[in-house]
């Protein structure tokens, strides 16, 4: 056999993996007028290598696994803020969601049916034109299922219907989002300040010290309760006299007391008023017997635990104020739950620092440790409930899969955070980097094995077709978000949100934000991502189920 560069690469698999892994990643930090592909340049390298020669292709477990572990990933990150996102306002969204998303299917299903093309292209289609890999991912694994002779030529037709109208719903989201904004002016700071109700975490967080005149003889363990339900200020240090206390360990407030609280501007604003006047310089300043610091959460004992837990106060005369999750700043209170790499900033005597340091853990190198207890069996038990059958009419049944299943288990172990000895949370840093492993593997086995039906489909004439259908389905989707919408009175910013959710992409919310300039889009998308992410996949698979039979 001659040591050709395409018989080199299709004897060895690890080669051809680490090459189209390479080449994908340098293609897609290449930007085009500020655009870049990002990780789906893989795929699309995965297609160009694979169109070279049909033998060029990963084992089935390379796109099997990415796909598995990079939902489950998404859930596990996701986890801590869905469910809590979803009782504020998630059950009228999720509906919202479901409406466009089943808009969007039959719109692929009618366009399939008007252009002659396959149930496993229109499903191909539904994925690009919706920007979900996941979702291709389930429609392969339900064409494994109904038709296991021709399943290997099936999945390549759905992901040539994905690869010929990935991005468009991108492209459709933020262009119907510019054109509306053209026609109709939106006031974004009006908006985020008639919905605070829409965005209770604050944006950026002040200190304020306040003379105690108004509010003598109110009691700090009641004050702080009710500060901790609003969840937008908390009491920190307390000055009687020459001496500093926690304001925890204080039992009533007396007149001239001065209370240092943190929390957003209106909360802030609101206390002091009523407890009494600002008051120079801010207690934080003095340092000499109270001293503050952030430590990093790396213990994973500590994983899902709530600050209340911990009984700081009490047992180390100390109290978490802050909590920096990502690049936000969070109020902590006692019910908030700390996540492996939250940074927190505590407040204690100089003493007592080193202890609280301690059992807060500190450690980026055991932060730099995959917890691979808890990763695996957390995939596994995403596997097994993806498994599960469901009986649908007619003799056809429906899996969660591989997609599914583990979003899932992740959204519901990161939640838990963690179960006896298992700590199912893992350091933000690792499940970002794991994250990209995974899709970057899914979309190299896919585009590899789809290569060569990508060829034919543009030799044949078919391929215009596939693109002619991914157009209708990506602006009927964006058109149906922006009227839907509106006409159920969402404010834009949040709407823009749910658009991204549904796109389930993060290039539309980005735009978003930066059109909003508040917090409400990223909310918003937090409400609807993970719903979403669920939905496309179970969606893609019932077309398949339902259209071969």
């Amino acid at each position: 056999m001659s040591l050709s560069p395409i018989n080199l690469l299709a004897a060895n698999a690890v080669l051809l993996c680490a090459v189209v892994l390479g080449l994908g990643h340098l293609l897609g930090s290449v930007r085009v007028r500020g655009v870049a592909l990002g990780v789906a340049a893989v795929f699309f390298v995965g297609l160009g290598v694979g169109a070279l020669d049909e033998r060029l292709r990963l084992p089935d477990f390379a796109d099997q696994f990415g796909l598995a572990l990079f939902v489950y990933l998404i859930g596990l990150a996701s986890g801590p803020t869905f469910f809590a996102a979803l009782r504020r306002r998630g059950l009228l969204d999720n509906i919202f969601v479901a409406g466009i998303l089943t808009v969007a299917a039959l719109t692929a299903v009618g366009a399939a049916a008007a252009l002659h093309l396959t149930p496993a292209t229109a499903a191909g289609v539904f994925a690009g034109a919706l920007v979900n890999a996941p979702a291709l991912g389930g429609a392969q694994e339900a064409l494994r299922a109904v038709d296991p002779a021709h399943a290997d030529a099936l999945a390549s037709d759905a992901a040539v219907g994905m690869s010929l109208t990935y991005g468009y719903g991108v492209v459709a989201m933020i262009g119907a989002l510019i054109t509306y904004m053209i026609f109709v002016r939106v006031d974004f700071g009006r908006e985020a300040a008639e919905n605070t109700h829409l965005a209770p975490a604050p944006m950026k967080l002040v200190e304020r010290t306040v003379r105690v005149t108004r509010g003598a003889g109110a009691g700090v363990r009641e004050l702080t309760d009710e500060l901790a339900r609003g969840g937008d200020a908390l009491l920190v240090r307390l000055r009687r006299g020459d001496q500093m206390h926690l304001a925890a360990t204080v039992d009533v407030l007396r007149e001239g007391d001065l209370l240092s609280v943190v929390g957003t501007r209106a909360a802030t604003r609101d206390l002091v008023a009523r407890l009494g006047e600002n008051a120079w310089p801010a207690l934080s300043l003095d340092r000499s017997t109270l001293d503050f610091r952030r430590i990093t959460v790396s213990d994973p004992a500590l994983a899902g635990m709530a600050v209340a837990d911990l009984d700081l106060p009490r047992r180390h005369r100390a109290l978490i104020t802050r909590v920096r999750r990502g690049d936000h700043d969070l109020i902590a209170t006692p019910a908030t739950r700390l996540l492996l790499g939250d940074r927190v900033r505590v407040v204690t005597s100089r003493d007592h620092m080193p202890d609280v340091t301690a059992l807060l853990g500190d450690s980026d190198q055991s932060l730099a440790r995959v917890n691979f207890t808890g990763l695996t069996l957390g995939l596994a038990l995403g596997l097994v409930l993806g498994a599960v059958a469901v009986p649908l009419a007619g003799g056809a049944t429906l899996r969660l899969g591989l997609a599914a299943g583990p979003l899932i288990a992740g959204l519901v172990l990161g939640r838990i955070g963690r179960t006896g000895r298992i700590t199912w949370q893992q350091p933000r840093s690792t499940i970002a980097v794991l994250r990209q492993v995974g899709v970057a593997l899914f979309f190299a086995g896919v585009g590899l094995k789809s290569g060569g039906a990508l060829v034919r489909g543009f030799a044949d004439g078919g391929a215009w077709k596939t693109i002619a259908a991914g157009v209708l389905v990506a602006a009927g989707t964006a058109v149906a978000c922006i009227a839907v919408g509106r006409l159920l009175r969402m404010p834009l910013s949040w709407l823009m949100g749910v658009m991204a959710g549904i796109d389930t992409n993060p290039a539309v919310l980005t735009f978003a934000e930066d059109r909003a300039r508040n917090e409400l889009p990223a909310l918003a998308y937090s409400t609807v991502f993970p719903v979403a992410m669920v939905l496309k996949v179970l969606v893609a698979q019932l077309m398949i189920v339902l259209l071969h039979h």
